[in-house]
């Protein structure tokens, strides 16, 4: 079983696959990647209409792009493509007090199982 250091390590060699909320609104056909060991992601190219928000969780940067047709007429598109952003925030505010208590329980642990190995 690792212990708190471990995890914490392994968590911060990870921490820069972690810098980067993106969401997607698509009208129309799209497409995924399907190249293996890749993350999955939509293919640029695939539809025409499209909304993105990318935000940077370090700096708090928040990037929108959007296709004419949801400037000028999907509106309710945009308005759900905004709310699935807060969303976002949302789960990665949950994530971070998850991760919280994780390191609070492996914390925890960590005492008792010195507690019981001494003498």
């Amino acid at each position: 079983m690792s212990d708190k250091n471990t995890f914490l390590k392994e968590a911060m060699a990870n921490l820069s696959n972690l810098t980067r909320l993106e969401t997607n609104t698509l009208v129309g056909k799209y497409s995924f990647n399907n190249v293996e060991g890749v993350k999955t992601t939509i293919v640029t190219e695939s539809t025409e209409d499209r909304m993105c928000s990318q935000i940077n969780l370090v700096t708090g940067d928040i990037t929108t792009a959007m296709t004419e047709k949801f400037v000028n007429e999907y509106r309710e598109l945009r308005d759900f493509h905004l709310s699935r952003e807060s969303q976002g925030h949302d789960i990665v505010r949950k994530n971070i007090e998850t991760l919280k208590e994780i390191l609070g329980a492996l914390d925890f642990f960590e005492k008792e199982s010195a507690k019981t190995a001494k003498p």
